[in-house]
């Protein structure tokens, strides 16, 4: 399909515009041919100092621009390269229907720690493309900068915007980017196992194991570096065969879900995932595919294992909070509270924190001033006994509490509150 479909000129020069405001650098859209479709100013450094148009050039910024676009397909993420001439340039891919059908190109500047060196190499390279008698001055060479945070911000920015006009497989590209960074990863992983020499057998052992402890903890962050970690030597210890690599995987998948039944999660729920599982791998003809569908189920488990985990330490918490709401008045323990959430100490004045937002010290304290407040403005029940009534130690420990959160003594929010609610009262 056509680029131009896709991307209508009207939709391009919005686009155009809210990027340019921002970044103040050149755009324009090609297609995997290296044409120019639509432009929103170029690049002029070669027309200026060559002074007209030159095949070779044009042909080698063409070859330039496909190779960038292609690269950043096979990122799945924004490309910094060089121009012919020097400059630093960067492509975003366009995909539809999962295919590559051309890109954005910006940039055109140099970072500023290249300004000293760069004029003369761009200059250099410029002089290929002229007539030996041609004169073109270094002096008259205006370029541009930008620091490489620019430049990520530039492709972000760009990346964003064609989400926002809905011209680009974002999800698309970022699976293809989680592929690429797994690949990358395993590689290196790999690399760095031909150097050691202990046992591969006890070492899948042992990265299993730690792969279900953090299916167990939720933790998909820890799961996904120690399974690249995992793939990389079941890779090795198969000579990468295929087959193999799909058994030990397929394995691996029952195991985790076994890990899962025992945090909590359905067995009846996860019969069925593990059929749909199962049938998707045995499916699978190509490795990194494989890879990737593994990462995905793995990441699906441990989604249900933190929503179980969620919903128990919820559980806990509001038990917590329903034996201090009742008890407030009394005595209470930070080691009583703990055991009625079932928890260390530490653990349940972290929740009790994280879900109030106040320590529960100063949780008993609001609860005991609020019901304090009440008692004064409700009844005629002395300050001593208020204090008492409320959980407080006697009067003066009310007072001191009481003028330290309201800014005045009980006996003077009696009188001004007091007067205010009869006033107001049918």
């Amino acid at each position: 399909m056509k680029i131009e479909k896709i991307i209508p000129k009207k939709k391009f020069d919005l686009l155009s515009k809210r990027y340019i405001s921002r970044t103040d650098l050149p755009l324009f859209l090609a297609d995997l041919k290296g044409d120019i479709v639509y432009k929103a100013s170029l690049c002029e450094l070669c027309k200026k100092q060559l002074g007209g148009e030159n095949k070779i050039l044009i042909r080698n910024c063409r070859f330039t621009m496909i190779r960038a676009i292609k690269e950043a397909y096979r990122w799945g993420e924004g490309y910094i390269t060089t121009c012919p001439a020097g400059l630093i340039m960067f492509a975003v891919p366009i995909v539809f229907n999962k295919k590559l059908i051309g890109g954005f190109l910006s940039g055109f500047a140099i970072f500023p720690e290249m300004k000293t060196d760069i004029k003369e190499e761009i200059y250099g390279n410029l002089r290929k493309y002229c007539d030996p008698g041609k004169d073109i001055s270094m002096n008259r060479l205006k370029l541009r900068t930008f620091s490489l945070e620019e430049v990520r911000e530039h492709v972000s920015y760009l990346f964003i915007l064609t989400r926002n006009y809905r011209i680009n497989d974002i999800t698309f590209l970022k699976e293809v980017n989680e592929k690429y960074v797994q690949q990358y990863k395993i590689a290196n992983f790999l690399e760095e196992l031909k150097k050691n020499t202990q046992d591969v057998g006890r070492k899948i052992f042992d990265e299993q194991d730690e792969i279900i402890q953090k299916v167990k903890l939720g933790d998909k962050t820890g799961a996904r570096e120690i399974l690249n970690e995992f793939l990389g030597t079941i890779f090795f210890e198969s000579g990468m065969n295929f087959e193999v690599l799909k058994v030990r995987i397929i394995e691996l998948v029952v195991i985790i879900s076994r890990a899962a039944i025992e945090t909590g999660v359905e067995a009846k729920e996860l019969m069925g995932l593990n059929y749909s599982y199962l049938t998707e791998l045995n499916k699978v003809t190509d490795i990194e595919e494989l890879l990737y569908k593994l990462t995905e189920i793995l990441e699906n488990f441990i989604s249900k294992v933190s929503l179980i985990k969620e919903k128990k330490k919820k559980i806990k918490i509001d038990k917590m909070c329903e034996y201090v709401n009742q008890n407030f008045t009394k005595r209470i323990t930070a080691k009583e509270v703990a055991r009625i959430g079932g928890l260390s100490v530490s653990r349940a004045l972290h929740l009790f924190r994280e879900e109030t937002g106040l320590s529960l010290s100063q949780y008993i304290r609001k609860l005991r001033i609020d019901y304090g407040k009440y008692l004064l403005l409700n009844t005629d029940v002395s300050l001593a006994d208020s204090a008492i009534e409320a959980g407080f130690f006697d009067q003066s420990h009310f007072t001191k509490t009481f003028k330290r959160v309201e800014k005045m003594t009980p006996s003077r929010f009696r009188e001004k509150y007091r007067r205010y609610t009869v006033q107001t009262s049918p």
